[in-house]
């Protein structure tokens, strides 16, 4: 019966899948290409909602490529977009999967992070797409050593005290606030490994404080390039759409994943983690074209 109930669950998301690639491509082919946005933005908020990664990782390569915004452009529509997206991701995780101790505490570390990137260290433009990739690399190999490592004694709940391992994480997830404000990508994961690794923390409450922590970062972003200028308005309002629903199924697609894990014994990376293996190969393959774009340009 169980089986059952999965898998008509699992149905009903890809019909609704196919149902919004029907209208997308209507939608396109009446408004034209920029449409097709949305889906595209839907696709990144499901993946990235389910793993707290972050949409950055597949719209801030799609806006320089496909779109040919200035790296410092296709930054503050990322963020914008991810202000949105993430927000839903939190929303859907509920306050069941988020610990309102660890996510206090990161986002005040985190927006804190943000502001000095926006305002006070500015990297210049041209530094915005090999530190992209750098980033990359690193949360590729971070992804890795999350999906090998084998929690004992989970926590449901982090234990904060004044020792060097909590002011340890508010200093990483500082430095996470400031890769976010320069890259749109890196506190979400930050948090979640922190969490898993040092704090034991079951996987799925890690992911769901780290998407909440990434949420607050993003709207913070949000509000500070909107008074700074310059956000492409014309493609925000078709990423939007696409983030908010993507935000939501996402989630419980993780969250079906994660019931489903639980009740298997096989180690293999793809059984244990198909979406974050998945998403550390698109993160991998990102870091490799930006790094030959970057080598031949």
């Amino acid at each position: 019966m169980k089986g059952i109930l999965n898998s008509l669950i699992i149905e009903n998301f890809l019909l609704k899948i196919l149902l919004l690639t029907v209208l997308v491509l209507l939608s396109g082919y009446f408004f034209g290409a920029k449409i097709i946005l949305s889906m595209v933005a839907f696709f990144a908020a499901s993946v990235a909602n389910a793993t707290a990664i972050g949409g950055g990782f597949l719209f801030m390569p799609l806006f320089i490529f496909v779109y040919k915004l200035a790296p410092a452009m296709a930054l503050k529509l990322s963020i914008a977009t991810q202000a949105f997206g993430m927000t839903s991701g939190a929303l859907a995780w509920g306050r069941k999967y988020i610990d309102k101790r660890a996510f206090i505490l990161a986002s005040t570390a985190s927006v804190l992070g943000v502001w000095f990137a926006t305002y006070i260290w500015v990297v210049p433009s041209n530094y915005i797409k090999p530190l992209f990739a750098l980033i990359s690399l690193g949360v590729f190999i971070a992804l890795i050593l999350e999906m090998r490592l084998k929690v004992s004694d989970e926590q449901h709940m982090a234990k904060f005290t004044l020792n060097t391992v909590s002011v340890f994480f508010a200093l990483s997830v500082f430095t996470g606030g400031l890769i976010t404000g320069w890259t749109a990508i890196g506190v979400g994961e930050i948090v979640a490994l922190y969490l898993l690794f040092f704090y034991r923390l079951r996987l799925d409450i890690a992911i769901g404080t780290g998407v909440a922590v990434l949420a607050i970062s993003s709207i913070a972003g949000f509000i500070f390039h909107f008074n700074l200028g310059g956000i492409p308005w014309e493609l925000l309002v078709f990423t939007v759409p696409g983030v908010i629903l993507g935000g939501r199924y996402g989630v419980k697609i993780a969250k079906h994943i994660e019931a489903e894990v639980k009740q298997t014994s096989g180690q293999n990376m793809f059984k244990k983690s198909p979406l974050k293996l998945i998403f550390a190969m698109v993160i991998l393959l990102d870091c490799i074209v930006i790094f030959l774009s970057e080598l031949f340009s």
